[in-house]
C-alpha cells in the first residue's frame, strides 16, 4: 500500500513539475495576458483542471513559474573577489535549458496582478538577497546597480539581440561588462 501511495505522490510532483515548466515557457514566450491556461496544459500535456488543483489559478501558477525562475544564488554564491569575471562567465555561458525570467518578467508588465505579483518577487528574491550579499550602506543601491547592467545583457543577448552579443560576447564588451560588475562590487 504504501508504494502505490508513493507513486501517487511522484506522479503528482511529476504533474506539477511538467504544468510549472510549460508555464515558463508559455509565460515567456506570450506574456501573462495572452497565455491561456489551456495552452499550458496543452504543452504539459495535462487537463485544464489540474492548474486549479496545484496552483489555484493562472494568477497563482504564474507566481510559481516566476518564483522557481528566480534565484539570487546565481549571484550570490560567488566570491567578491574576482565576481565580475565569475558572473559574466555564468552568465555568458549560460546552461542550455535553464529558465530565463527576463522574459516572464516583461510579460508581466501589461498586466497589473501580474506586474505587482513580478515587483514582488523580484524584490524578494533578487534585490534583497543582493543587498545583503553586497552588505553596508550602499548595498541596495550595489543591488540595483548591478540589477541595471544586467538586464541590459540579457535584453541585448535574449530579447532584442544584437551581433555583439550573438555567440561568445565581443571580448571588449566582455571586459567592459566584467569590470563594470566588479567595480559594483568594490565601490
Amino acid at each position: 500500500m504504501a508504494t502505490a501511495i508513493n507513486d501517487k505522490a511522484r506522479d503528482a510532483d511529476r504533474t506539477r513539475q511538467a504544468i510549472l515548466f510549460a508555464a515558463q515557457q508559455i509565460f515567456a514566450e506570450k506574456g501573462f495576458a495572452e497565455a491561456g491556461v489551456r495552452d499550458i496544459t496543452a504543452r504539459a500535456g495535462v487537463n485544464p483542471s489540474l492548474v486549479s488543483r496545484y496552483f489555484g489559478g493562472k494568477l497563482k501558477l504564474f507566481e510559481a513559474a516566476l518564483d522557481a525562475a528566480l534565484d539570487a544564488r546565481m549571484m550570490t554564491d560567488l566570491p567578491k573577489q574576482g565576481f565580475g569575471r565569475a558572473i559574466m562567465a555564468r552568465f555568458a555561458d549560460e546552461e542550455k535549458g535553464r529558465v530565463q525570467p527576463l522574459p516572464i518578467l516583461f510579460g508581466a508588465a501589461p498586466d497589473s496582478e501580474a506586474r505587482a505579483v513580478a515587483l514582488r518577487l523580484l524584490h524578494d528574491h533578487v534585490l534583497a538577497p543582493l543587498s545583503e550579499w553586497f552588505g553596508g550602506e550602499a548595498g541596495e543601491v550595489k543591488a540595483a546597480a548591478f540589477m541595471v547592467v544586467s538586464l541590459g545583457f540579457f535584453t541585448y543577448r535574449d530579447q532584442l539581440p544584437l551581433r555583439q552579443f550573438a555567440g561568445p560576447v565581443e571580448p571588449g564588451l566582455r571586459r567592459w561588462l566584467e569590470d563594470t560588475f566588479q567595480a559594483i562590487v568594490d565601490d
